[in-house]
Order: C-alpha cells, then sequence, then structure tokens
C-alpha cells in the first residue's frame, strides 16, 4: 500500500588489474566511508517515520476495537429484544390460557360449572328424541 524510499547500498570494492609494460598493478577504487552524521540522520528519518506509521497504527486499532464493541452490544441487545417478549409472554399467557380453558369448559358443560360429566350426559340423552333402552345402550357403550 505504501512505499518507503530504498536507501542504495555503496557499491563494493572494484579492483582491477592493469599490466603496464611487464607489470601487473592492481587499482582499487578509494572507499567512500559516509559520515556518521549521515547515517544518524537517515536513522532519525527512519525513526520519526516508524514513529508515525505506529500512531497511524495505534488510531486505527482504536477504531476497530470501539467498532467490535458497539457490535457485541448491538448483538447482546438483539437477544434481548427477541427473549424478553417471550419470556413475558410465558409469564402472562400461562394464566390466561387457564381462564380461557375453564371458559370453555363453561361452555361445553352448559354454562353450569359444578355439573359433573354424568349429569350432563344425561341432560344430552334427554334431548335426543331416543327411548330408554337406548338410552341405557349409549350408557354402557359411553362407561
Amino acid at each position: 500500500m505504501f512505499r518507503h524510499k530504498t536507501v542504495a547500498a555503496p557499491p563494493a570494492e572494484e579492483k582491477k588489474e592493469e599490466v603496464k609494460e611487464g607489470k601487473v598493478e592492481l587499482k582499487e577504487k578509494p572507499v567512500v566511508k559516509t559520515s556518521t552524521i549521515e547515517n544518524e540522520t537517515t536513522i532519525k528519518e527512519l525513526l520519526e517515520k516508524n514513529l508515525k506509521w505506529s500512531q497511524i497504527i495505534y488510531e486505527q486499532n482504536r477504531k476497530i476495537n470501539s467498532k467490535l464493541l458497539w457490535t457485541a452490544i448491538g448483538s447482546w441487545l438483539k437477544v434481548f429484544l427477541i427473549l424478553i417478549p417471550l419470556i413475558l409472554a410465558a409469564i402472562f399467557l400461562a394464566p390466561m390460557a387457564k381462564n380461557l380453558s375453564s371458559l370453555y369448559s363453561d361452555l361445553l358443560t352448559g354454562g353450569v360449572p359444578n355439573t359433573r360429566t354424568a349429569d350432563s350426559l344425561e341432560q344430552m340423552m334427554k334431548l335426543l328424541p331416543i327411548n330408554s333402552a337406548q338410552q341405557e345402550q349409549l350408557k354402557a357403550i359411553l362407561k
């Protein structure tokens, strides 16, 4: 993403052989020694660049950490938004279901809540157009 300046290394020592009238002479190029001042300035520049990059990375990490924190909080809120209504429904619908079942049983028994099922069966048989022998057969089958 970002490219840094590359520092060129000093060339290696070169040795050349020259032949002059039967004599072989070795000529070496003089080694240029860089001053320590130049080395210190390049090191300082590199350290400053490194410090700037570290600060940029630190800021990015802070932003990422805060986003991760809010994402986690949002996830827990979603869970609670789903679970709380389910828990409340289980708490409040149970008594309502009991009331509904008692209402339904009242409708089946004819509005008299304390009647036994045998009494209600006899009342239903009186309503049917059957004779007493058939009524006895039905009672035997239902028992």
